[in-house]
């Protein structure tokens, strides 16, 4: 099984010393593995179980309640467009297709190279500034034309890269697969 590094795992000590069932503190301990790991797998998920006290199964109902967890099959960059009413209404139909001719990936969706991963999600929270855009931790509004062109900008330079490089490239299906996580009784 994995483990943490040194100072994860302190931070880890601190997270579960700060309440008095361990159980309480799973979300951060997940946020301190998808750190440490680059995105929740299967054996962080049995980690944490086992820090926090609790089965691997409930940690896996954590990750897929919470999408905002980033896991294997996303890409380096996970964009996600929200889907909701009011972004539909202000343009996010029209921000997908810009993404899709700029990085080849529509939602579900990564690039060959996995740079980059493209989701529709449900409300992100910023109703009156649509489209919101959350790209990994980053939540940005009104990314629409050429707003939205320079967001892609940016992070195409962060990575040596230009729409260039995309053009005529499909995207590659994220294709989760359901995880086995055996269940332990008494836990």
């Amino acid at each position: 099984m994995k483990s943490f590094s040194p100072e994860a795992e302190r931070e880890v000590q601190e997270l579960l010393n700060e309440y008095p069932n361990p159980r309480s503190a799973l979300l951060m301990v997940l946020r301190v593995a998808e750190r440490e790991y680059g995105c929740i797998t299967d054996e962080a998920m049995e980690l944490v179980a086992s820090r926090c006290g609790v089965s691997p199964a409930h940690v896996l109902g954590m990750v897929t309640f919470y999408t905002h967890f980033k896991r294997p099959w996303h890409g380096k960059h996970r964009l996600m467009v929200c889907g909701t009413l009011m972004c539909d209404l202000g343009g996010a139909k029209d921000a997908i297709q810009e993404i899709a001719a700029v990085l080849g990936i529509r939602p579900g969706e990564r690039t060959a190279d996995g740079l980059f991963s493209l989701e529709k999600v449900e409300c992100l929270a910023d109703c009156d500034r649509p489209v919101a855009l959350q790209i990994d931790d980053r939540h940005l509004s009104r990314q629409n034309g050429e707003t939205l062109r320079r967001t892609l900008a940016e992070y195409l330079a962060r990575e040596g890269k230009t729409a260039e490089d995309y053009r005529g490239q499909r995207g590659v299906k994220m294709n989760p697969e359901v995880p086995y996580i055996p269940v332990k009784r008494g836990v």
